[in-house]
């Protein structure tokens, strides 16, 4: 073992010595870090060549802890040297700071040692060094790390091989000395290889020199280095400590200090991974970097590239509109939000990111929250506006927003000159902050962006939805040609039976039926004629005459309607056709949901000024997020080949473009409630007034 020790440790000396030569000879550097490599170099062969000298003489203990001790300190620094100096110069001291005061602090308390024995050179590692030693080969390993990742293609081409040496000479005394600590000796096959491991990066060494003398002068590190570095070293340090908890645990002379020892170790090590895995101490870590380290809170050239990876992310499990509420979500770390778009004259609730609390909430586009928006631009924060409500030139919080949980700021989002799209809202951020000028300008500039990438979106949406309509169109022509000419067929039906009936009972209840039918088409013939020229003629329409005669044409259908609740009176300006044909058709739905065994009802009432036509059933019902996002979205059906998926947006087109609106209130597997609210007009047989005063509304 001992010739071993001595070849393994003499190839150390030569090789750190022929690089050293090498570099003062054969490389003129200009960098600091250039001769501090230098040194370490001289440092490192004139330590393994006292290590090869060691047995001979017999020397070790204190002295062989301090010659390391200066030889890892040079290494150390001259890692700290080659991280490139960044705007935070005052950062940059400490970064070099430490990599000099830690080697010093071991070194007095080695000296110290000798000095205390007076001058004693028998016994082994102490726990300080041994300890020191991790230290400084961990603090290495982060140095080193961050200058690697914070190099772009060409600095990495000068610094790769010298960062490669440097990590493996530091990974190699944090592994040997990380077993010392546990175990209390350091393995002799380690000790002894431990020369011949080092020789084999001293060319890499030389290699980063010819490469670049001034490799670091095209370096720069990015905040999110400088977080991954912290991470590695808050977990670097809480490791040693656990190390030093479990050898700690093992001096007990017990039969179960080994278990206990082990058991510690990985609960401590459990206890680590679920911390850096909870989204709120990584929000609260870089709350405190960015506050104490940090000039700036973000890097806005990586900000701007993660916005456009998290916007043309496909997943597959979220929509356009789910990935622009995370992509402004996660740079202010806010676990939530949801997502307003004008739609229909209001600004509509279209989606969510762990917000359901904010289903079918909508705002006005005329209202004070929009108009706010619009004419400030500016983000609303809830804290703030608690805080000193006067800096909101009087604004009222709208009350959906004050009950939406942890919900706290109002992002307007805008696209072209000033034109507001929308709106989004963001939960609390997991680690609470005040927002400052720069969160300011960042989320200013996403939403500009989202703004434009939604309007794209919702424009792509009216566009696919127009051409869904020209296609409609063209089928309503070839279906007038069809119904024309089944029309002219049924006609000359009617006129043969007049001349060839035998049996007048039988051949009279054909020709009423065929009648009927005949009527039916005409009529379907004509309505369709009106909506495809979008001609629609109004009169006064008396609302119960219109039910009664509905109910009336489908007596013969189950389940069959039934009418509630007393008459109304009221009368209505619209088109009587359109209405009995929009009436039909929910009614027709009802049927459908509930089969011949079911109950479909109408009820007329009075409503804010205006008049509910309800169909209520007990059939199948619908979810609250069907009603939201399918039910009145053109050719979206729930029949298959059966419907057309035009008819429930027929309806509410109807019931707007008469100056009202449409009411569905549905629970599955209980029934659904489908009111049309209409306008009423005043009239001679039953005014406003006494419509109001005689229904219970």
């Amino acid at each position: 073992m001992t010739q071993i020790w001595l070849l393994s440790n003499g190839i150390g000396a030569v090789a750190f010595l022929a690089v050293a030569a090498f570099m003062v000879f054969g490389v003129h550097a200009r960098h600091a870090a250039s001769r501090l490599l230098l040194a370490a170099c001289v440092v490192s062969a004139g330590w393994f060549a006292f290590l090869a000298a060691a047995p001979l003489v017999s020397i070790s203990g204190p002295w062989l802890d301090v010659i390391e001790t200066a030889r890892t300190g040079f290494w150390l620094v001259t890692a700290a040297w080659i991280v490139p100096r960044v705007s935070n110069s005052l950062r940059h001291c400490w970064l070099r700071g430490l990599a000099a005061a830690i080697p010093v602090l071991v070194l007095s308390y080695l000296l110290w040692r000798v000095v205390a024995e007076g001058g004693a050179t028998t016994g082994g590692h102490s726990m300080v060094f041994t300890i020191g030693a991790l230290v400084m080969s961990l603090y290495g390993l982060v140095l080193v790390e961050q200058t690697y990742r914070a190099s772009g293609l060409d600095a990495r081409w000068a610094v790769k091989y010298l960062c490669l040496a440097l990590a493996t000479i530091f990974a190699y005394d944090f592994v040997m000395y990380s077993g010392a600590l546990v175990a209390h000796r350091i393995a002799l096959s380690v000790w002894n290889a431990r020369g011949a491991v080092n020789a084999l990066v001293a060319p890499l060494i030389g290699l980063a020199a010819v490469r670049n003398a001034q490799w670091s002068a095209r370096l720069s590190v990015s905040n999110q280095v400088i977080f991954g570095t912290g991470a590695l070293i808050v977990a670097g340090a809480y490791l040693m400590i656990v190390a030093g908890g479990s050898t700690y645990i093992r001096r007990f002379d017990s039969s179960w200090a080994e278990v206990g020892a082990l058991l510690f170790t990985i609960m401590s090590t459990l206890l680590l991974v679920v911390f850096f895995l909870s989204g709120q101490v990584r929000g609260y870590a870089r709350v405190m970097l960015h506050k104490h380290l940090l000039p700036y809170r973000y890097d806005y050239r990586e900000q701007w590239l993660a916005l456009t990876r998290r916007l043309s992310r496909d997943d597959g499990d979220s929509d356009v509109y789910e990935r622009a509420i995370r992509a402004i979500a996660e740079p202010v770390d806010s676990p939530a939000g949801a997502l307003w778009l004008a739609r229909d004259g209001r600004f509509t609730y279209v989606t969510d990111w762990n917000m359901t609390s904010a289903v079918d909430v909508s705002e006005r586009e005329d209202g004070a929250l929009a108009d706010y928006l619009a004419r400030t631009g500016w983000v609303i924060d809830r804290e703030e506006f608690e805080r000193d409500p006067a800096k909101y030139d009087g604004l009222a919080l709208p009350p959906w927003f004050l009950g939406l949980e942890r919900a706290r700021f109002i992002i307007p989002l805008f696209a072209g000159q000033r034109r507001l799209v929308g709106f989004l809202v963001l939960a609390e951020p997991r680690a609470s902050f005040e927002l400052n000028w720069e969160e300011i300008d960042l989320l200013k500039a996403f939403a500009q962006q989202i703004g434009v990438y939604l309007d794209y979106q919702e424009a792509n949406r009216a566009l696919t939805q127009a051409r869904q309509f020209e296609a409609f169109n063209r089928l309503t022509a070839f279906l007038m040609h069809d119904l024309k000419n089944i029309a002219g067929q049924q006609s000359l039906m009617l006129e043969n039976a007049e001349r060839h009936k035998n049996n007048p009972a039988f051949v009279d209840d054909m020709i009423a039926t065929i009648d009927h039918s005949v009527t039916r088409m005409r009529g379907l013939l004509n309505q369709l004629q009106k909506v495809s020229r979008s001609e629609h003629r109004t009169e006064r329409v008396d609302v119960d005459a219109a039910v009664d005669q509905l109910i009336g044409d489908l007596a013969s259908t189950r389940p069959t309607p039934v009418r509630r609740g007393p008459t109304s009176g009221a009368v209505v300006d619209a088109d009587r056709d359109r209405l009995i044909m929009v009436l039909r058709h929910v009614v027709r739905n009802a049927q459908d949901a509930t089969g011949e065994g079911g109950r479909v009802e109408v009820e007329i009432r009075a409503r804010d000024g205006g008049v509910e036509i309800a169909v209520s059933d007990n059939g199948e019902g619908m979810t609250a997020a069907f009603i939201r996002d399918s039910l009145f979205q053109p050719f979206v059906s729930t029949k298959s080949a059966r419907g057309m998926g035009i008819g429930a947006y027929q309806v509410r087109d109807f019931a707007r473009s008469s100056g009202g609106d449409v009411i569905v209130d549905s629970t599955p597997g209980q029934g659904t409630r489908f009111a049309i609210v209409l306008p009423v007009v005043a009239d001679s047989a039953a005014g406003t007034d006494l419509i109001q005063g005689s229904i219970d509304p």
